[in-house]
C-alpha cells in the first residue's frame, strides 16, 4: 500500500500546484490518474482494513481542496471583469419594418 499511497500524494500535490496555477486541462488528466491510482490502491485492500477509510478521508479533503480553489479563482475572474470599464452598447430605435417597395434614404 505504501507505493500506492506515495504516488498519490505525488498525483495530490501536482493537481493542487496545476490548480493553483489556472492549469485546469493538465488537472484534469491528473484527477483521472489520481482516481485511477486511488481504485488500484483501494482494490488491494483487504476487506475492513482501516486503510480503506484514510485514502477515502485523503480522496474527499483533496476534492473538497480543489472544489474550493476553483471557486475562489472562478471569483477572483468575476470580480476582474466588473472591475472593466462599461462599454456602452450602440442603442438605437428599431427601425419599424419595411415593406418590399419603401426605398431607404
Amino acid at each position: 500500500m505504501n507505493a500506492g499511497t506515495a504516488e498519490l500524494e505525488v498525483l495530490a500535490s501536482r493537481l493542487r500546484a496545476q490548480v493553483a496555477e489556472g492549469r485546469y486541462r493538465d488537472a484534469q488528466s491528473t484527477l483521472q490518474e489520481y482516481c485511477r491510482v486511488l481504485r488500484k490502491t483501494a482494490a488491494g485492500l483487504p476487506h475492513g482494513d482501516p486503510g480503506w477509510r484514510c485514502l477515502n478521508d485523503a480522496w474527499r479533503r483533496l476534492q473538497e481542496e480543489t472544489r474550493r480553489r476553483v471557486l475562489v479563482r472562478r471569483a477572483h475572474a468575476c470580480a476582474r471583469l466588473v472591475r472593466l470599464p462599461q462599454v456602452p452598447m450602440p442603442y438605437r430605435e428599431p427601425s419599424r419594418p419595411r415593406r418590399t417597395w419603401e426605398c431607404s434614404a
